[in-house]
């Protein structure tokens, strides 16, 4: 006896029910320093035939994005969405179980080679299941960060770089070529310092250096100024405050989406980050992607920040210029041998509940922080396997392994 038609529409649609209720969804905020090196990482754990989109012009630079396919090593149908503001953030909307709101929708554009420009049509706020964490949980500069403790993977070390303009106002001066200690923090303390301080040269005491940066949220100003001394290792924890600069245009707007050419300055305004209010000055730019443009951007004044490896990438391709760190140029011999010390353990970090409520989520993040390790660190940092040195946190001693 056939069953009736009726039976069977309504068996197929159970049976797809299921299916549709079987897909993973995965949540990953945090750093930006390291977007590159995961959202790379993530095209290769699927299997060929996953689909993509993001917002924006630039994959690896994009602040949210949105993968659906299913991964190589379980077999697992998942959505995998990003999120990217900052990794200290990061760290706090997966302990407090923060509602993020700019999750792409599933229904998103999306291609096999990737659709950019994404709507800006959001999923109802959800909390992350991963975060990336430019260091670690116990130095997270924002309240209530350090109970539950994540679960984490070291997966790369993240590094860094103090980076100048292009187009300061003296021809980006040959003798602000160094960062030291001390003069990161006189530089961040005060917001600004005369020429003369790196230069030696009396006719430069006019000429006045800015600091500029990211704001409390991010996991590079963490690492810069722990490694600096600006904030203290030991007592990292304790946020400090600092002066930072924040480009304008000609029309008197701030340069947050570098429109326009930059033709003056203004300290950040007060900003509310996280839920935490942080003074006039102390604030600074949410995303590197960002900060990095400005950077390339031609400006009447001369001004230093800190980027992690893409981002100063970005900029310097774009005419700013490296600095070399307490006398060391950047290279990745002196990062893996301990000359060139601005770096971090890149961390991936959940609940160990992750794994009650969602199984093969913590299946697939687990998948994508092996993927990082074994080749996408190197687009970030360095590779574990490669690092002849160590260190316990960011801004401590760097020891042989």
């Amino acid at each position: 006896m056939k069953a009736p038609k009726i039976l069977l529409a309504g068996m197929l649609a159970l049976l797809m029910a299921g299916v549709a209720e079987a897909q993973t969804v995965v949540h990953i905020t945090g750093s930006t320093a390291f977007r590159n090196a995961t959202v790379t990482a993530i095209t290769n754990i699927l299997k060929p035939g996953f689909t993509f989109g993001y917002s924006g012009a630039s994959f690896t630079g994009a602040n949210q994005g949105v993968f659906t396919g299913t991964d190589k090593a379980k077999g697992i149908s998942v959505i995998i969405k990003t999120s990217w503001s900052g990794a200290a953030g990061g760290v706090q909307a997966v302990v407090q179980q923060i509602n993020i709101p700019t999750w792409l929708v599933n229904t998103t554009p999306q291609s096999a080679t990737g659709s950019p420009n994404a709507p800006t049509n959001y999923d109802s706020p959800t909390p992350p299941d991963v975060s990336m964490d430019d260091g670690i949980q116990a130095t997270t500069p924002l309240p209530n960060t350090s109970s539950p403790v994540l679960t984490v993977q070291n997966v790369g070390a993240v590094t860094f770089k103090f980076v100048k303009n292009v187009g300061a106002n003296v021809g980006a001066p040959a003798g602000l070529t160094n960062m030291t200690p001390l003069l990161a923090q006189a530089l961040w303390a005060n917001g600004s310092l005369p020429l003369s301080m790196w230069t030696g040269v009396t006719n430069d005491v006019t000429n006045i250096v800015y600091a500029t940066g990211r704001d409390p949220d991010s996991g590079s100003r963490k690492i810069t100024f722990l490694e600096t001394g600006i904030q203290n290792f030991v007592t990292g924890v304790t946020p400090t405050t600092v002066l930072q600069y924040e480009p304008t245009n000609s029309a008197g707007q701030v340069n947050r989406n570098n429109t326009g050419a930059i033709t003056g300055i203004t300290s950040w305004p007060q900003d509310t980050v996280d839920g935490v209010s942080f003074a006039v000055g102390d604030a600074g730019y949410s995303s590197g992607g960002d900060l990095a443009q400005a950077m390339k951007t031609s400006a009447p004044v001369i001004f230093v920040t800190y980027l992690g490896l893409a981002d100063s990438t970005t900029a310097i391709t774009g005419g700013a210029t490296a600095l070399s760190w307490n006398g060391v140029e950047y290279s990745d011999a002196a990062i893996q041998n301990g000359q060139y010390t601005f770096w971090g353990y890149e961390q991936l970090g959940y609940l160990s509940s992750f794994g009650t409520t969602s199984a093969n989520g913590k299946l697939v993040a687990d998948e994508l922080a092996a993927q990082i390790i074994s080749s996408e660190a190197a687009l970030a940092g360095e590779l574990l396997s490669t690092m002849n040195v160590t260190r316990t946190q960011e801004g401590g001693p760097v020891t042989p392994r």
